[in-house]
């Protein structure tokens, strides 16, 4: 979710928010190895950016919070280079980038949950940012759906490390199967019983 330049590269506007979760977690190598290694084990990869009009006329009048965090620093604006997928992001023509996410849940406003269960997903695992706000808001939602849910712990970050340790110590486990990307990639590759298929369950990555 949301692994946008803003966010995760030098000269990013939200990036020297992020900078001690990054650097703490090794979270831009860890992104790469999980979606990498996701892909090699069949999952579906699944992109959703944030991105605003140039005026934050999604916001309404008077935004507070987050959101106003993000219109005071200018940033996410769609078809600027703070709102792209950062370039040393392993992208494949296989993933998925879904389109028109203006709000903290993945699944308000979007064609996620159809384009999830049109490819018969019923396991996500969800990584990037922010780790206790947009994260955690479509944990919550994809747990309500429905969906078995992991949130990865070590490909995630968020404005400092008091905020995500506080998120996925206290509440990630209230809707998820907290795991770091390794513990998700070798459980995910364990073969069913009787089986010598590599695939527990349709599972899908949404970064």
């Amino acid at each position: 979710m949301e692994l946008q330049n803003d966010f995760l590269s030098e000269g990013g506007k939200l990036y020297p928010l992020l900078t001690s979760v990054l650097q703490e977690n090794n979270v831009n190598k860890n992104l790469n190895r999980l979606i990498m290694d996701a892909r090699a084990q069949g999952m579906l990869i699944v992109h959703t950016p944030i991105q605003f009009s140039p005026d934050y006329r999604e916001m309404g009048h008077s935004p507070y919070g987050i959101m106003k965090v993000v219109k005071d620093a200018g940033a996410l604006i769609r078809g600027t280079w703070g709102a792209e997928i950062a370039p040393f992001i392993d992208r494949q023509e296989s993933d998925l980038v879904i389109d028109g996410k203006s709000s903290i849940d993945a699944f308000a406003g979007t064609n996620l949950d159809f384009v999830l269960r049109a490819h018969g997903i019923t396991t996500v695992a969800l990584a990037g940012q922010l780790t206790n706000i947009c994260i955690e808001s479509a944990m919550r939602s994809a747990y309500d759906k429905g969906y078995r849910v992991f949130g990865i712990t070590d490909a995630s970050a968020t404005i400092d490390l008091e905020q995500y340790r506080f998120s996925v110590q206290n509440n990630w486990s209230m809707f998820s199967l907290p795991a770091t990307h390794r513990k998700f990639l070798d459980q995910a590759a364990v073969p069913r019983c009787g089986s010598h298929s590599q695939e527990a369950v349709p599972a899908s990555c949404c970064a």
